[in-house]
């Protein structure tokens, strides 16, 4: 069969046209030697009144759906990054998700919407029955929520993705910490987890200076055996130790790694604004991706935010440059470092021994805006990384 293909097309002004109903997929179809379409005009015009009705008449449950329907989008974590941005100017708040408070969906509290745990990335549909049963559990302590999470089958991703997420915050506020606490637990054998809760108390149920402790006085079991054996002990590191160099590398940044969980697992962060945590002194100084947009051409701009893209590329006349893309909590800027006639930037920057940043590297950058790209005059890189899992690392 022969496709048509549209080679130009050109204005003809304002015409008299017929509408059709067309009952085909593709609405667009010839009329006259033109490309016409089923416009449903009136439709998407009542649709529109409904919807602006409802979002200033009943804001709360306006949004409360939206979020609800973001599971469904193809980057449903944008989505509800985009949703967020806009409640502040209903007077409402996304609450973050809280084990004791939140519900399996998006919910309404008070006059705000609290965070739904199916929600949270890593918590999938196979794992909900069993956080629902974590989440019906007593749990008093940080040995409480390890233990149960594993009886009622709750992977170590999963709970790894409640703490970072900050579900279980009102167990501990160092993420980074309860994280490696949880995994340091799930390496144990049902032995040693049973002799270590029964020491819980003794060590503020802090589960690495228990078996630091039991290893380095040599702490008999109620078998009459040592709780953990040099032997032993020697294999538990060997599992650990990955888990540690994440530990190490996040607790450098404590403030800038609870933003990335959330932003990576929620979509938003609710806790911190990254242009304030690399940059408390002189943050006013520093503008977000979403003020970047109303700025004008030509203005100066200083912006913090982490890399989504970076690639180097040529132009069409030969000059080379690197463009990357940059996120905040706001939204996204593209920006440039090229070589120009002018001055050649990038030659520079890579001449003085710097390389450009990697994928969610965050990074400082100076400049002047464009039409709607940020032309780097100074990048500077702040941080490497954020890890969340061992495949991260190696």
């Amino acid at each position: 069969m022969q496709t048509t293909r549209i080679k130009s097309f050109k204005s003809l002004g304002i015409k008299k046209t017929i509408d059709l109903e067309v009952d085909h997929p593709d609405h667009n179809f010839y009329l006259k030697n033109l490309v016409t379409s089923n416009s449903h005009s009136i439709s998407y015009a009542i649709l529109a009144a409904w919807t602006l009705y409802l979002k200033f008449k009943h804001p709360q449950y306006f949004f409360l759906s939206l979020l609800k329907m973001t599971q469904f989008e193809p980057d449903s974590y944008s989505e509800i990054n985009k949703i967020t941005q806009e409640l502040p100017y209903f007077d409402m708040k996304l609450l973050a998700p809280d084990l004791t408070k939140s519900k399996t969906d998006f919910s309404i509290e008070k006059k705000d919407i609290r965070y739904g745990l199916n929600s949270i990335k890593g918590i999938s549909d196979n794992t909900m029955s069993a956080l629902l049963e974590f989440c019906n559990a007593e749990l008093k302590n940080k040995y409480d929520v390890f233990s149960v999470a594993k009886q009622a089958g709750l992977n170590i991703g999963a709970l790894s993705a409640l703490v970072q997420a900050g579900a279980l915050n009102s167990f501990s506020e160092d993420r980074c910490r309860m994280v490696l606490e949880a995994q340091s637990f799930n390496i144990l054998t049902d032995r040693e987890k049973r002799l270590f809760c029964s020491l819980g108390e003794k060590y503020d149920f802090d589960i690495l200076k228990t078996i630091h402790d039991c290893v380095k006085n040599k702490q008999i079991g109620d078998d009459n055996k040592p709780i953990m054996s040099d032997k032993r002990f020697q294999t538990f590191k060997q599992k650990y130790a990955g888990y540690r160099e994440i530990y190490d590398k996040n607790s450098k940044y404590p403030k800038f790694a609870n933003w990335y969980f959330e932003t990576k697992l929620l979509g938003y962060s609710y806790s911190q604004i990254v242009k304030n945590i690399f940059s408390e002194e002189d943050s006013e100084k520093y503008v977000n991706c979403m003020t970047f947009n109303s700025l004008d051409i030509n203005e100066n701009v200083r912006i913090v935010g982490v890399v989504k893209d970076c690639f180097r590329k040529k132009s069409s006349n030969g000059n080379k440059y690197a463009k990357l893309e940059i996120a905040d909590e706001t939204g996204k800027v593209k920006a440039m470092l090229l070589d120009s006639r002018q001055k050649a930037r990038l030659t520079e920057y890579l001449d003085n021994g710097n390389k450009l940043p990697k994928e969610e590297s965050i990074v400082i950058i100076t400049g002047k805006k464009g039409e709607d790209i940020l032309f780097i005059d100074k990048l500077a890189i702040l941080d490497e990384k954020i890890y969340m899992k061992l495949s991260e690392i190696k």
